[in-house]
C-alpha cells in the first residue's frame, strides 16, 4: 500500500476495534531508533517500535495515546511490541462514548488539563497587576546583541568639543 494510501487509511479509520492481546499505552518520549518508551494501564513501562509504515507519516509525541500489540516487532528483553494505531483525538472520544476508553488515562488527562486552565488564568492576572504596579521598569525589555553599543562616554565628549 502505497504513502498516500496509508495516510488516509490511518486517518479515516473510524471504525476501530482494539483486539484481545493489543493494549492501549500513553507514550512517554521518542527513545531514539524509531523506538518510543509508553505506559500500559497498569503503569508498566516498556520500550515499543514505529513499524516503517507510520514512520514518515505519523509524529507520535510525549502524552498521544497509542494501541501497541506486544506480540509483534522485534521482542527483547528491552522492546516489548509494536505500535498498531496512534489514536487521534477523535478516536479517543468515540473510545470514551462507546466505555471503551480506560479510566485510568481519562481521569490523568482531565486532571492535567484542568491543573492548566488555572495556571494560565493564574499567569494572566499576575501579568495584569505587574503592568498596573510598574510601568516604568525598563529592566524586562528585549536587548538586541547584535547591534554595537554606543557608549555615554563618546557623545559626552562630542558635546564638549
Amino acid at each position: 500500500m502505497g504513502k498516500k494510501h496509508t495516510a488516509q487509511n490511518l486517518l479515516d479509520a473510524d471504525d476501530f476495534e482494539i483486539q484481545d492481546h493489543q493494549q492501549y499505552a500513553r507514550s512517554l518520549g521518542p527513545r531514539g531508533n524509531h523506538q518510543h518508551e509508553v505506559e500500559f494501564v497498569d503503569g508498566s513501562k516498556k520500550l515499543v517500535t514505529m513499524p516503517p509504515r507510520f514512520r514518515n507519516l505519523v509524529w507520535v509525541k510525549r502524552g498521544h495515546f497509542v494501541v501497541v500489540d506486544p506480540s509483534l516487532g522485534t521482542i527483547s528483553e528491552k522492546v516489548g511490541g509494536e505500535i498498531v494505531q496512534v489514536l487521534f483525538p477523535k478516536h479517543i472520544k468515540a473510545l470514551q462514548q462507546e466505555g471503551k476508553w480506560p479510566a485510568e488515562f481519562t481521569q490523568n488527562a482531565t486532571t492535567s488539563g484542568s491543573n492548566k486552565d488555572d495556571d494560565s488564568n493564574h499567569q494572566g492576572n499576575d501579568r495584569y497587576d505587574m503592568d498596573e504596579s510598574d510601568d516604568d521598569n525598563d529592566d524586562d525589555l528585549f536587548i538586541n546583541n547584535n547591534r554595537p553599543v554606543l557608549s555615554e562616554s563618546e557623545s559626552s565628549s562630542d558635546e564638549e568639543e
